[in-house]
């Protein structure tokens, strides 16, 4: 399974955003098309405001990378 960031929360998008307009992680316009990012997921209340997020590309300057393995976290090795 490969390692995916989580979108941001749906309470922190702005309306660009959360409508799919434009990049979940650094707002640029989508028009031209994105990739899916994943679900947002987010409640007001009873309200569950959960949506699927869009990002301008693999290669966007915002978005999370993959943690790299420490030491004290990496489990590839002997034990």
């Amino acid at each position: 399974m490969t390692w995916r960031p989580k979108p941001p929360p749906a309470t922190d998008l702005s309306r660009a955003r959360y409508s799919g307009w434009a990049c979940c992680w650094c707002g640029t316009s989508l028009m031209r098309g994105g990739i899916s990012a994943g679900i947002a997921r987010g409640r007001i209340g009873a309200h569950v405001l959960d949506i699927e997020v869009y990002a301008c590309g693999p290669k966007c300057p915002k978005r999370p990378r993959r943690p790299q393995p420490t030491p004290e976290t990496d489990t590839r090795g002997d034990t």
